[in-house]
């Protein structure tokens, strides 16, 4: 090979690698070229994003949950200012340290010692809660330990400004404000509101800062409730409940107070009491067994046998009845009386409650046509109240009854009934046999002041005549004042009601120590504004409904009059029973 080929073959090798370096170089800037292109233009908004979580920072802004209120206007639950604790582990090493706080929560009531010690040591997470919901006095025990990974969170706590009042019907929340109970829970998602957030850039070290322009969606608070609860009446309601299941012995308790011509609840209480406001240990003591526990109701169903015969022309007061002296045999049962006789007026046999009159009562109604009255009553099926968790009752479908279960369920066995379907049967007969649907909220306002519901007065159906009404009033009177309800008598007010007093059924039979007792009635009996039930769980010693749940009721319609003298001639500027 010559030197010039030696030459041309070097400066060959020269250009083919500058060329090489070329492409591969222009390959290179057409890559950058097309990577930049995708990050400036294609995939521009998420870089941007990316970059905005590393100098930008989300802070949540949490809602104030909606205010609740009475009919007039009185606050019953608001929002106030609380203190959590928690602990970063991380942090905060040192065993002694770790003892010293664990212990301090023992003492303030937050979780156990051990368990809490436990929790902080096992874990792998920078943020443990201690406790929470703190008032400003008992938080400063923490705050003045002045401990770095100690974490302090200010956060809004419920607050329930009559503690046990009407606890169970108002419900409550947890630590987090949702509601798990009660109106709190039914009413949740309108009270809760929705949360909103700020932006703050953050700076080198961390630090955030607010800036003007950077997004802020404000938080959306709660809507406010107004109930149709007089606190005030449902006060005196209580106090007397309590008292008296106190007094009877009593292992539970339960009152309810319904406009009949409305259906507005203004009182409605379950015992034992239970505050809101305080640790609850047992959530079954915050049932409202008002409308979720079922009884038997024994002689205040009366009124649905005594309505149906009448309505269909079957018996009148002045009818001759036979008792049989007290005892009803038949191959198959038998039936007592407490008060026995031979014959007498029906309105006799009914101012003394007689089992055996009502049970051959119920035998002569049509099957059909009882059942239907059952049905219409508000029995066997739920009232669409406005709170969860009501109970349907047990009633038996029409072809299930025989001769032997519908003579019981004529005086109020083999049919299971919650207080408030109860309290509606008798609402019922004190509005002219118009039965209303009951409620308890009576608007709902969202956090601009607008109302975007408001409870209005429903009539549900005409379950009997007012002439079917006017003679069982004037029964119920009779029952106050000459018969077994004579304990709910008050000087210058007539009285409409009737006793009750039921086996409970027990593991398959009836028990013979445990009963339930109650009373409803209304007044004043010739025009009615109010109706109350009031029943007992279980008195012991004397379990009979018209020596202890008839005084109960007594005590409250006292205590309502001296506080509001016009319910007895129109209660329209407390309670305005005409609005609808």
């Amino acid at each position: 090979m010559t030197k010039h080929e030696v030459i041309n073959k070097i400066e060959f090798r020269k250009k083919w690698k500058l060329n090489l370096f070329f492409v591969i170089f222009m390959v290179c800037m057409v890559i950058v070229m097309a990577k930049l292109f995708i990050i400036q233009f294609i995939e521009a908004e998420d870089y941007r994003k990316i970059a905005r979580n590393q100098h930008e920072s989300k802070i949540f802004l949490r809602p104030e949950r909606g205010n609740i209120y009475d009919r007039d206007g009185k606050l019953l639950i608001t929002n106030r200012t609380s203190y959590s604790f928690a602990i970063d582990p991380t942090v905060i090493k040192d065993l002694e340290t770790v003892k010293r706080i664990a212990l301090l929560v023992d003492s303030t009531q937050g979780e156990t010692y051990q368990k809490l010690l436990n929790k902080i040591l096992s874990t792998k997470k920078s943020f443990v809660w201690l406790i929470r919901g703190l008032d400003d006095s008992v938080a400063s025990k923490f705050t003045n330990l002045n401990l770095k990974g100690l974490i302090k969170i200010i956060e809004p706590k419920r607050t329930y400004l009559y503690n046990e009042l009407a606890a169970q019907l108002l419900g409550c929340t947890d630590v987090d404000s949702k509601g798990i109970a009660g109106l709190e829970l039914s009413l949740d998602s309108l009270l809760k509101g929705n949360s909103g957030y700020m932006t703050v850039l953050r700076d080198a070290i961390g630090r955030l800062k607010p800036i003007a322009n950077l997004p802020v969606e404000s938080a959306k608070h709660g809507c406010s409730v107004e109930l149709t609860i007089d606190i005030e009446l449902q006060k005196i309601l209580e106090i007397e409940l309590i008292n008296g299941a106190s007094i009877t012995g009593s292992s539970g308790a339960v009152a309810i107070a319904i406009i009949p011509e409305t259906g507005e609840i203004i009182a409605m209480a379950s015992y034992p009491p239970v505050n809101p406001n305080l640790s609850i240990n047992n959530p079954s003591d915050l049932r409202n067994k008002a409308i979720t526990d079922i009884f038997e109701p024994g002689s205040t169903f009366k009124i649905v046998t005594a309505a149906a015969a009448i309505e269909e022309g079957l018996i009148e007061p002045e009818s001759i009845v036979n008792g049989y002296n007290g005892v009803f045999v038949n191959n198959d049962f038998k039936i007592t009386d407490i008060h026995p006789f031979d014959k007498t007026s029906f309105s006799e046999a009914f101012r003394y409650s007689s089992n055996i009159v009502f049970a051959n009562l119920a035998s002569s109604i049509p099957d059909a046509k009882f059942y239907k009255y059952i049905r219409d009553f508000g029995f066997g099926h739920n009232l669409d109240f406005d709170i969860y968790g009501e109970s349907e009752g047990l009633v038996k479908k029409m072809a299930e009854f025989d001769h032997i279960s519908k003579k019981f369920a004529g005086f109020g066995y083999g049919i299971s009934v919650t207080p408030l379907q109860l309290l509606c049967s008798y609402s019922t007969i004190a509005n002219s046999g118009v039965m209303m649907k009951p409620f308890v909220i009576r608007k709902i306002k969202n956090n601009s002041g607008d109302i975007i519901y408001e409870g209005k007065p429903q009539k549900i159906r005409q379950v009997v005549s007012k002439k079917t009404t006017d003679i069982l009033k004037s029964l119920l009177v009779g029952v106050v004042e000459n018969g077994t309800g004579k304990y709910a008598q008050i000087a210058g007010v007539r009285i409409a009601g009737k006793t009750g007093t039921s086996q409970q059924f027990v593991e398959g039979s009836y028990s013979k120590t445990d009963y339930t007792a109650s009373f409803v009635g209304f007044f004043p009996a010739e025009s009615p504004k109010i109706a109350i039930l009031v029943l007992l769980d279980k008195p012991s010693g004397n379990y009979y409904g018209g020596s202890t749940a008839a005084p109960i009721f007594k005590n409250i319609v006292k205590g309502w009059l001296t506080l509001r003298p016009n319910l007895l001639n129109g209660i329209q500027s407390k309670i305005d029973i005409s609005e609808k």
